[in-house]
This record gives structure tokens, sequence and C-alpha cells, in this order.
């Protein structure tokens, strides 16, 4: 299930509704092609304490709409008309109580419109020899869905104490009643010792229902230091997804994610061909943190083929693509069957010539 937000703003010149147009960063009619500029401003971290004293300010005006077909939520302005949703296309929409979480501090912008994006997309598929043509087909011609998904970046300095067991393997071979025998000696030492690590940017999606982190990780990056203060005239267009998880929740995954690389910089100090590194306990100090709460852009789409659902995400900063496409028996068979004549036949060149 999805939280998200559908924003909607309208032109001064003709009351049409007006979108986000990356190529011109600013806002253009589709019914008269008005066009509207957005005076933009860079965003900086804010301290955690800031953080911990938030509270939910954003679009109050706002009501809550879950599709009773695939139980998607979207938040849109009580006075827009939502006939469909954004998820599944189906138009049985009902009215819940939720209600929308924090404001976002910051806005990683679309870098490309449908259009281009459209063309990446196509230029993805071209490179899946062996995915079936109908299901090709379904993807070029089903509409990409501009979203924003929430997300928190942490920074801090570390301070690591920390203590362990080294433990030192050497083998060496000896001569035992004239035969060779090898043998193995183990020596243990204690350590404790101090590390420091500076951390920028880690970061931590907040809505986990229809991006997993693991496929945002194939995404990646998002260009969050060049984002711009959140304004709610750049959401024109787009839909906004609502996080599903509490701030304090994210800032803990953040520190899980520093400390598993604290741990693979210490241990990568001590391990050797011959030496390891065990009981590896820590204590960490955080200091001097501050986050972002950013939105990132992502276009979206799925295909049903033949009773299952291909989803596919692509960065909308970047144009990078995740996503499975099925594969075609009678492809890969035709490449099996000419590659195996072409080999054959190319033996045969080759015996005549030798």
């Amino acid at each position: 299930m999805s939280n998200s937000t559908k924003v909607v703003q309208k032109c001064r010149t003709c009351g049409g509704d007006l979108i986000f147009n990356p190529s011109q960063n600013g806002l253009v009619c589709k019914r008269c092609g008005n066009f509207q500029s957005i005076n933009g401003t860079m965003t900086a971290e804010k301290t955690f304490q800031t953080l911990l004293d938030s509270a939910p300010t954003w679009q109050k005006d706002a009501v809550v709409l879950r599709c009773e077909h695939c139980g998607a939520k979207s938040v849109v302005s009580k006075f827009d008309l939502v006939a469909k949703c954004d998820y599944c296309g189906a138009s049985n929409l009902v009215k819940t109580e939720d209600r929308p979480g924090l404001r976002p501090d910051t806005i990683v912008l679309f870098n490309m419109n449908r259009a281009e994006a459209d063309k990446q997309v196509a230029n993805w598929l071209s490179k899946r020899l062996f995915t079936p043509s109908q299901f090709k087909h379904q993807l070029k011609n089903r509409e990409l869905k501009g979203v924003y998904y929430p997300a928190f970046t942490f920074d801090a300095n570390v301070t690591a104490r920390y203590t362990g067991t080294l433990v030192q393997t050497n083998s060496y071979t000896v001569t035992v009643d004239g035969k060779e025998t090898t043998r193995t000696e183990t020596s243990r030492n204690s350590i404790a010792d101090v590390d420091t690590q500076t951390f920028d940017d880690v970061l931590i999606l907040a809505h986990e229902q229809e991006i997993k982190p693991q496929i945002l990780k194939k995404i990646q990056p998002f260009d969050t230091n060049h984002g711009q203060a959140f304004q709610q005239t750049y959401l024109a267009g787009f839909t906004v997804c609502q996080a599903s998880k509490e701030p304090q929740d994210c800032w803990a995954e953040a520190k899980l994610t520093m400390e598993q690389a604290i741990r693979n910089k210490i241990s990568s100090r001590y391990i050797g061909e011959s030496t390891t590194f065990e009981n590896l306990h820590l204590d960490l100090d955080f200091t001097n943190i501050t986050y972002k709460y950013v939105l990132l852009p992502l276009y979206i789409g799925h295909v049903e083929y033949k009773g299952t659902k291909y989803p596919l995400y692509m960065n909308g900063q970047t144009g990078k693509i995740c996503g499975k496409t099925p594969k075609s028996f009678w492809k890969i068979l035709f490449t099996c069957l000419t590659g195996g004549a072409l080999a054959f036949g190319l033996g045969i060149v080759l015996a005549m010539l030798f």
C-alpha cells in the first residue's frame, strides 16, 4: 500500500492545470501553454534536534483517498477531483481519515520530462534481446508516472572506540621421519584503538511499500547536495508519496549503516592473507548530526504480462533504470540454434583452411 500526494496548480491565465517542466525549470499550462517561472533557492542541512522537535505541518487542507482495487493511497487537495488511481487506473476511490506527515526540506528536481524518459525506456528495452516483443510494445505504450519519494539524508562525525582479537595463523613445513608435514601455529592478540569517520548524506528511504531499499540502490546516486529548497509549485503534475516510517526509525537505520561501514573499515585494516579479526566490539559516539528531509524523483511504470506484474523504476535525475522483464523461450531457442549453426559453419571453414 502506498501513501501519495497528487499536487495540482492552476494557470493564472486560463485556469488550466499547470505541470512542472524540468527542461524549462518552470510551470507550463497544459491548456494554453502559458509559462510561469520558479525562483528556486539552495537548501542546507538542519540539526538533529530540529528533526526531533518537528511536527506534521504539510498540507493541512488535504484529504487521503484509498483505492479499493489495489489499496494505494493518494493525498490530494480537498479542492481537487481525482477520477482514477495513479497506480492501477481504477476509479473506485474512497476518502479515509489519514493525515499527511512532515513538510520536506529539499527537493531533487526531475532532470527530464516524460518524453525524454520514454526515450530512455525505449533504449533500455532495445538492449534486452530475449524480452518478448508483445511485452516491449505494452511497456512502450504504458504511461510513466513521475513520483517523488521521501527520504532522509544524515551527516555525522563518528568516533569509534573498539576492541577485538587479532588472530594470526602461520603454516610451515617440517620433515618427520623423512616425510614433509604441514603444521599450523595460531597466535591471538588483543587490540584496542580509536577510529574516526565523517559521513555525508547517508540516504535512508522513508517509504518502502512501493519501492524497496535494494531497488533504490540500483538506481542511485541522487545528487541531494544540489537539491532545491522545497516549494509546492515544483510538484505540479507529479505525485508525492508520503513517508511511512518515523524520522527516528530512519535515523536508527542510518546509524546501523554507519556502524557497518566502520566495522568494514576497521576489519579491512587488520585482515590479511593469514590474519583475521574476531570479537570486534564498538563503542560509537555520534556528533554534529544534521539531516535533510528530501524528495527524490522517480519515474515508475508497470506492465502485467501473462498474470505477472513487472515494475520499472527510473532515476528521474540521471535516467538510470531498474526493472525486470520476462524472457521469450522462442527468442532464446532461435539464438541458440543460430549460434550453434554459426559455430558449426565456422568450424567447417576453419577445417577447410587448415
